[in-house]
C-alpha cells in the first residue's frame, strides 16, 4: 500500500473556508496545525472479494405488481419465480335466481415493464395452492420469503400465454377450470357462508400458486395489482390481476355479466409473496450453501457478482486497511470513497441491467450483516448509477467516510469487511446482474480512495 503525501503551507490553508479568520490556524478534530498540514491520498489498499449469498429476505409487502419470468446465466445460475396469490371476493356476491354459469377467466395486465426476449410468447400456469399463505415463524414481522415453497394441486387451473409487448399493457386473460367455476357459482346460488365471509373462504380457497414455464431464455415482467377493477364486459377496462366469474340469464343471450375476486390490499401487503428457485449447479457458486459460505473471486474467473432474485450480493474485505493507523500520531481521514466499476461488456439494458442502487452493510466472518452504514446525516450509505465518458461508462460510488475513521480509532481484523446489495425491494422484485473484476485483475475496476491530513 503506497501513500502520496503533499505539503500544505499556511497560505494555502486560509483558502479552506476552515481557517479562522486570523489566518493561522486550521481545526482537525480536536488538534490545530499552526503552520503546516500535510494531506497523503491512498488508493492502493489490497481489497479481496467473493461473492456470498444472503440467507433469506422477505418478499411480501411490495402491494404495487407481482414480478414473474425466468432468468437464466450460465455464469451464476438460474432463477425460477412462483408467486403465491391469496384470492377474495371484492364485495358481497349475489347472483340472480335461475342464472346460469357461463366460465370463470383470469386476467394478467402488465405493468408494461419487460426484462429479456419479447419475442416468444410466455406461459404461466395457474395452480390452485393446498396450505394457507401466511407466515408461519417470524410472527412480529408478518414477512414471507424468497425460501417458502408451498404444496400446490399438480394439475392446473389455467394457462395463461403473454404476448410480450414492451411499453404496452395489454391484458391477458384464460379461461379456468369449470370444475371450480361450478363450484363457486353453486356456492354463490345457495348463499354460503364461504362467499360472503372472507375469512371464511381464504379458508376453504387458500389461493393460487403462479408459475412461469421454465425455457431457454430469459425474461421478466411485473403485472400491476392496485386499484379496483371497473365493473365492465370490456377486458381493457382491467387495472390490475383479477378472476372474473362470468353468469347470465336465458333471456339476456350474449350479454354475460360477472363478479370479481381479486387481492384486498390489507392482504397483498402483508401475505402475497414470490418463491425464488434458485439453479446454481454446473457454476462455481453451487458452493453456497450455508449463510457463512463464500466463493472467491480467484474461484469463479476472477469477478465476483451481484444478483437480484436469487440473493447474490459482493462481499469485499479490506486487511490493510488498519494500516493507515500507523501512517502518523495525528491524522484526519477528510474524505473516504468506494468506486465500483461493472466488468466490461457483462450488462446491457435488455437481459443483464444493473441494479438502480446498491448499499453497504458491514458484516463479519459469518456473512451476517450486522449494520448497514450510515452517513453523516443518518442517511444509508448508497450509489446510484453514474457515469463518465459521456455516460458511456457506469460506476457505482460510495461516500465510506464514517466506516474507515471508525477503523482508524478502533483498528482491528473484526469488521473491515462490506457487502454490497441491492435494496431489499429491487432483490425480491426484478433480475438485475452485477459482475466486478477483482482487484488483481484490474486495479482500477474496485478502489477505496482515501483522502487524509496529517500534522
Amino acid at each position: 500500500m503506497k501513500f502520496r503525501n503533499f505539503l500544505i503551507y499556511s497560505a494555502l490553508i486560509c483558502a479552506v473556508p476552515a481557517c479562522d479568520n486570523d489566518g493561522d490556524s486550521f481545526p482537525i478534530g480536536d488538534v490545530f496545525s499552526d503552520n503546516q498540514a500535510v494531506m497523503g491520498y491512498v488508493d492502493t489498499f489490497s481489497l479481496k472479494l467473493s461473492t456470498i449469498k444472503i440467507d433469506s429476505f422477505a418478499t411480501s409487502g411490495y402491494s404495487s405488481s407481482m414480478f414473474l419470468g425466468y432468468y437464466k446465466d450460465e455464469k451464476v445460475g438460474n432463477v425460477l419465480t412462483e408467486m403465491y396469490v391469496p384470492i377474495i371476493f371484492s364485495s358481497t356476491l349475489t347472483i340472480p335466481e335461475n342464472s346460469i354459469y357461463d366460465s370463470l377467466v383470469i386476467c394478467f395486465k402488465p405493468s408494461g415493464v419487460w426484462v429479456g426476449d419479447t419475442v416468444t410468447p410466455k406461459f404461466l400456469n395457474i395452480y390452485r395452492v393446498l396450505q394457507k399463505i401466511e407466515p408461519h415463524y417470524d410472527a412480529e414481522k408478518q414477512k414471507m420469503f424468497n425460501h417458502q415453497r408451498l404444496q400446490r394441486d399438480t394439475t392446473p387451473l389455467a394457462r395463461v400465454t403473454i404476448s410480450p409487448n414492451p411499453g404496452r399493457k395489454l391484458v391477458s386473460t384464460a379461461r379456468m377450470s369449470d370444475e371450480l367455476g361450478n363450484e363457486w357459482f353453486k356456492m354463490l346460488l345457495e348463499s354460503n357462508d364461504v362467499m360472503s365471509n372472507t375469512e371464511y373462504f381464504l379458508d376453504y380457497f387458500k389461493g393460487l400458486a403462479i408459475v412461469p414455464d421454465v425455457t431457454d431464455f430469459t425474461w421478466g415482467l411485473g403485472f400491476t395489482t392496485n386499484g379496483m377493477i371497473p365493473r365492465s364486459n370490456q377486458i381493457e377496462d382491467a387495472t390490475q390481476f383479477e378472476i372474473r366469474l362470468y353468469y347470465r340469464k336465458p333471456s339476456d343471450g350474449e350479454d354475460d355479466s360477472y363478479l370479481t375476486f381479486v387481492l384486498a390490499n390489507d392482504i397483498v401487503n402483508q401475505y402475497k409473496y414470490t418463491y425464488l428457485n434458485n439453479d446454481r449447479a454446473g457454476t462455481p457458486f453451487e458452493k453456497l450453501k450455508k449463510y457463512d459460505d463464500k466463493v472467491y473471486s480467484s474461484e469463479s474467473g476472477s469477478v465476483s457478482y451481484v444478483q437480484t432474485g436469487s440473493g447474490l450480493a459482493l462481499r469485499i474485505d479490506m486487511p490493510t486497511l488498519n494500516n493507515l493507523h500507523s501512517v502518523a500520531e495525528y491524522m484526519n481521514v477528510i474524505d473516504a470513497r468506494l468506486i465500483i466499476k461493472p466488468k466490461e461488456n457483462s450488462f446491457d439494458d435488455d437481459v443483464y441491467k444493473l441494479p438502480s442502487t446498491l448499499y453497504v452493510g458491514l458484516t463479519d466472518e459469518s456473512n451476517k450483516i450486522v449494520s448497514y452504514l450510515s452517513d453523516m446525516n443518518g442517511n444509508a450509505v448508497s450509489s446510484q448509477i453514474y457515469y463518465t465518458n459521456n455516460e458511456k461508462t457506469p460506476f457505482y460510488s460510495f461516500q465510506l467516510i464514517g466506516f474507515v475513521r471508525s477503523r482508524i480509532m478502533s483498528p482491528s481484523e473484526d469488521y473491515n469487511s462490506i457487502v454490497i446489495l441491492p435494496s431489499e425491494e429491487e432483490i425480491a422484485t426484478s433480475f438485475k446482474r452485477l459482475v466486478v473484476d477483482d482487484y488483481t485483475n484490474y486495479g482500477e475496476n474496485v478502489q477505496l480512495q482515501v483522502y487524509y491530513l496529517t500534522y
